[in-house]
């Protein structure tokens, strides 16, 4: 694969996970503005989520693995 065209592919996934991060803090943020969720609470289920997740196979991992 040309280093251009893997460049382009960077670009691209980094592009969109900039729009899933806008998406998000903006939902979070109107759920804040409606007193249905905190920061806090926000952060707390987060870290809640991925200390469940860790040692847990991933999908990505076994599709990679294939």
């Amino acid at each position: 694969m040309p280093k251009e065209s893997k460049r382009n592919e960077t670009k691209d996934l980094a592009e969109e996970l900039d729009m899933f991060d806008t998406m998000l803090t903006s939902l979070v943020e109107i759920l804040e503005e409606k007193g249905i969720l905190t920061q806090k609470e926000w952060e707390i289920r987060i870290k809640r989520k991925n200390l469940r997740a860790q040692g847990l196979t991933s999908y990505r991992d076994i599709e990679a693995s294939e």
